[in-house]
């Protein structure tokens, strides 16, 4: 008797340990909206930086020489 409760309890930890993971396809698609999330994100951060920013002044010509 206890040799059969230890080997359903193995069986139905083992089941639904597996059964907790989702499919290869589900992790893609949250991969993918992962991804997509990230740079948005990202491109509402670097949107009012560059305009922040300030341009690149031109280069100034060396006066100090003699």
């Amino acid at each position: 008797m206890t040799r059969l409760f230890t080997i359903l309890s193995i069986a139905i930890f083992t089941i639904s340990l597996f059964s907790c993971k989702p499919a290869a396809e589900d992790r893609n698609k949250m991969h993918e909206n992962a991804k997509r999330v990230s740079d948005s994100i990202a491109r509402t951060i670097d949107g009012p930086l560059n305009e922040v920013m300030p341009k690149p002044a031109a280069p100034v010509a060396d006066t100090s020489k003699k």
